[in-house]
């Protein structure tokens, strides 16, 4: 892949996972594992498949965790273009770009703030942003190969 075009999407992706990391620390404070009981049983009522289930606040914070580690742990392998990191970039990307949707699509449902209201926005603009810059990649990596 084109080694200096994956360095500069690879500080996106580092950017990227630290506004996650802002996203995580306002979910916290502002507790929204305290509305995933509410939430998963209007979810129910519409998807009887979907479970009715509460999460503890640790095991929020340590879900938090695990998946920032995975996300900034993945950032080398990304920066070098390998085909792995491209795949979690992409899947990165996508996981971000529903994020922030779900944050957005809360605030305009409820009319008022919910929590991970204020950075959720700023993952859904990023994760565009990036996945904008993936596809350029992917774009000019294609042409090169064709020539």
């Amino acid at each position: 892949m084109l080694d200096t075009k994956f360095a500069e999407i690879g500080q996106s992706y580092w950017l990227l996972g630290l506004v996650q990391v802002v996203h995580s620390i306002e979910e916290t404070y502002t507790e929204l594992y305290s509305y995933f009981g509410s939430m998963s049983e209007v979810l129910h009522q519409h998807f009887p498949w979907i479970p009715i289930f509460e999460i503890s606040a640790d095991l929020f914070a340590i879900l938090n965790y695990l998946m920032i580690a995975l996300m900034l742990g993945s950032v080398p392998s990304a920066e070098k273009g390998s085909q792995w990191g491209f795949y979690l970039m992409w899947s990165w990307a996508i996981i971000e770009l529903l994020n922030g949707a779900f944050h957005i699509g809360t605030w305009l449902f409820l009319h008022h703030y919910f929590p991970g209201g204020v950075s959720g926005p700023i993952l859904f603009v990023l994760s565009i942003l990036f996945i904008q810059q993936l596809i350029s990649a992917s774009n000019k990596e294609a042409t090169q190969i064709t020539q």
